[in-house]
């Protein structure tokens, strides 16, 4: 035991170390080339906020449901919901970049006036962003002390929330970097890539064996988000190309170059093309080791369609400093985590499930 805790011990401080290293790294990057790096965070920032958001909303929708999927999948969501109020931390660097990063604290001349005074302006920015982020904190942080009716009532209330906040964070986010290109779908899909990192994570980290029936769910669960993301967006592209929408189309002209195509190819085939064939075979779907190669591709492929919708409006440069904010980030949540972080949120009693 004491081998074990001294391990523990070392992986945590090697974790914490090497997220001070990447952030000296940043921070030296920063000096040199503020857009870029202030593009790579966002990109490592949203890339954690949907595993973590999407592990929230997990167990909201299994207050509501049951399922033994849910608690199979408990020991990975409930520690990544948990650390939902950390993304207010991790947003200030991101609030500070905002007038290096996006266009319209400079007045573009694309953006409407009025929009520019009510809506897209800095301290509208950082209430909604600091809504969203404060919002899901409370979320998660009260419904795993809430029982029964409570807690139900609490988590349907939550999807509601969630359901509102997130169309308005991933305009703000990521739209608003090229305004004033938008998509009316684009909330939703947001809202299925936070499903899909969270259930890939669980797919990557849960502590299953191989003969728990239950394994298949977190598997079909997968399937059926990754098969949702990909209609929601062939359709938005779809709609786009349909139409002869120029005002629109330009912004997937301006990413069909290198290096975005290949980020692009990459985000397709690693985030949608190899997780669907794969988890249409149930040898797949319903084995461990199988799954969980599924579920770290999926998890580079969701960040390389993040850098995609983000790095274009920074330079490739953003690339390099997404590597290092992704796993800086992952690996500060890592030492927190083996801090003992988790136990500040109480994990529910299976036995309130029911």
């Amino acid at each position: 035991m004491n081998g074990r805790n001294h391990r523990r011990t070392d992986l945590r401080n090697a974790a914490l170390v090497g997220a001070a290293w990447a952030a000296v790294l940043l921070i030296v990057a920063a000096l040199l080339d503020p857009k870029a790096t202030a593009a790579g965070w966002l990109i490592g920032f949203a890339f954690w906020a949907q595993i973590l958001v999407g592990a929230l909303t997990l167990i909201m929708i299994h207050r509501l449901t049951g399922g033994r999927w849910g608690e199979i999948a408990a020991p990975v969501i409930e520690p990544a919901a948990a650390a939902v109020p950390l993304l207010v931390v991790l947003a200030i660097p991101l609030f500070i970049s905002i007038p290096t990063l996006y266009p319209w604290p400079h007045h573009a001349a694309a953006i409407k006036p009025g929009v520019l005074s009510y809506y897209l302006n800095i301290p509208s920015f950082i209430v909604r962003t600091l809504l969203a982020l404060l919002g899901w904190s409370a979320l998660a942080v009260f419904l795993p002390r809430l029982n029964g009716r409570s807690g139900r009532f609490l988590a349907a209330h939550g999807l509601v929330f969630h359901a509102l906040i997130i169309s308005f964070v991933s305009i703000d986010w990521y739209l608003s970097l090229e305004a004033p290109f938008t998509s009316s779908s684009f909330g939703a899909s947001v809202a299925v890539s936070a499903l899909v990192g969270a259930l890939a994570f669980t797919a990557l980290l849960a502590p299953t064996s191989d003969d728990d029936p239950a394994i298949g769910d977190i598997g079909g669960l997968l399937l059926a988000t990754v098969l949702g993301i990909t209609y929601i967006d062939f359709m938005a592209v779809l709609v786009i190309w349909y139409g002869d929408l120029p005002h629109e189309e330009i912004w997937f002209v301006e990413r069909d170059r290198w290096p975005w195509d290949v980020v692009a190819a990459a985000a397709f085939v690693l985030a949608s093309v190899i997780p669907v064939l794969a988890l249409l075979l149930a040898k797949v779907r319903n084995a461990r080791r199988p799954l969980r190669g599924v579920g770290a591709c999926t998890l580079i492929g969701l960040a390389c369609y993040d850098a995609y919708l983000i790095a274009p409006a920074a330079g490739w440069r953003a690339l390099a400093t997404a590597l290092l904010a992704v796993a800086g980030i992952g690996l500060a949540l890592l030492g927190l985590f083996m801090s003992g972080m988790t136990t500040l949120v109480p994990r529910r009693e299976a036995a309130d499930a029911h």
